[in-house]
């Protein structure tokens, strides 16, 4: 029944998608997301630049978070209106799965980019997971064209740029290691940071904090249970601040939880350290020069159930623990390997160096129409 309500609904999509398409194409960007409800930081960074070297460039957000509680109805009239802006844009960037961008057949002149929601990929995805418990089925795949249609996929790395090759099923041609926006703004200074979040926390001040950063999963609870237990020991030296994902439900303490408001890499640039497990978080907070230290109490089990494609255990041995206890007393001992988090660093993320969203923009205006076209080009490449 299933197979059937997605048919209809793809024929419906495409149904309408057709009024639309007899629409001029225009100087337009349209981005759209699925992981958040607001333009996440990739999308705002490259408008920001579109709009100082393109100002004429119109910039559309589609940007809606869909979790198990979406009401399909009214998630369906938020495609509907994406449609047109779709048919008339030069250029259409996402940073998930989108599924009028791929389901759907459009004009020639649109180029597709994939700008993927983390920095690299430390755990399997899409195609290299697909029925496994982790991952989607094969058959719900092809049916919703998972990933098809894309022109461009961007990453930060050669090594990435072959994960990426297996985990969207698509030529490594068509991946360029252009960087990543988000890359620009985790390393842009912010001197006052710390001080305006223990401002809004003063209990935290003189104390280390440790930023924990667990990957959405089944049997998560007991393991993050252990560590807030461990973590009891050293409460008069380390604050543990749990941030969960998004679709992550477990009960937490309240002087274990982060202040709201605060998003995930602005709380990397607070703490003095980060605590993750299969998680790209671990790559984009390399980018700090902070100690990022591994918890993976369930390895075993989530090899079977996704697997991997950066085994932390053999990049960073010295920064994995399988047990809270042991992980804590690192923490407390205070000393880590930068040099060896700054190898792992180089390995995946390559642009580091680079103004990241500049050169995005710069590949972005070869797309977008119009007389000045040119002009904007010329003078990007002066600045």
């Amino acid at each position: 029944m299933r197979k059937w309500i997605l048919a209809l609904a793809k024929l419906a999509l495409g149904a309408v998608y057709l009024l639309f398409r007899p629409f001029p194409v225009k100087d337009k960007v349209v981005m759209l997301s699925r992981e958040s409800d607001t333009p996440p930081v990739d999308f705002s960074l490259l408008a920001e630049e579109l709009a100082r070297v393109s100002p004429e460039t119109e910039v559309r957000f589609f940007c809606r978070k869909m979790t198990k509680k979406t009401n399909p109805i009214t998630y369906c009239f938020f495609l509907l209106g994406s449609l047109y802006h779709i048919a008339t844009a030069s250029v259409a960037i996402t940073d998930t799965y989108s599924i009028p961008l791929c389901v759907l057949r459009h004009k020639k002149q649109l180029k597709i980019i994939q700008v993927w929601h983390a920095v690299g990929a430390v755990k399997q995805f899409s195609y290299q997971c697909l029925d496994r418990p982790g991952g989607h089925s094969s058959q719900m795949a092809r049916q919703m064209c998972m990933h098809r249609n894309y022109d461009y996929i961007l990453c930060t790395s050669q090594a990435t740029r072959a994960i990426y090759a297996q985990a969207f099923d698509i030529p490594e041609e068509k991946i360029l290691p252009l960087g990543m926006p988000r890359v620009d703004y985790i390393q842009r200074p912010d001197p006052e940071i710390r001080d305006r979040y223990l401002a809004e926390n003063p209990h935290l001040r003189g104390k280390k904090l440790a930023l924990y950063l667990p990957t959405f999963r089944k049997g998560l609870d007991e393991g993050v249970a252990a560590l807030v237990e461990a973590a009891r020991s050293w409460e008069e030296e380390i604050a543990l601040l749990v941030k969960p994902h998004p679709l992550s439900q477990f009960h937490l303490e309240e002087k274990n939880r982060t202040a709201r408001g605060w998003s995930t890499y602005d709380l990397m640039k607070v703490c003095d350290l980060v605590i993750t497990d299969y998680s790209a978080s671990s790559l984009e907070a390399s980018l700090l020069h902070k100690p990022v230290y591994f918890y993976l109490f369930d390895k075993e089990e989530y090899l079977l159930c996704q697997g991997l494609n950066i085994d932390p255990e053999q990049e960073l041995p010295l920064a994995c623990f399988r047990e809270p206890e042991g992980l804590m007393k690192a923490i407390g001992a205070g000393s880590y390997d930068l040099a060896a988090l700054e190898a792992f660093r180089s390995r995946y993320i390559e642009t580091a160096e680079e103004n990241n969203t500049r050169r995005i923009v710069r590949f972005l205006l070869d797309f977008l129409p119009g007389e000045k076209k040119a002009e904007r080009t010329l003078e990007e490449q002066e600045v």
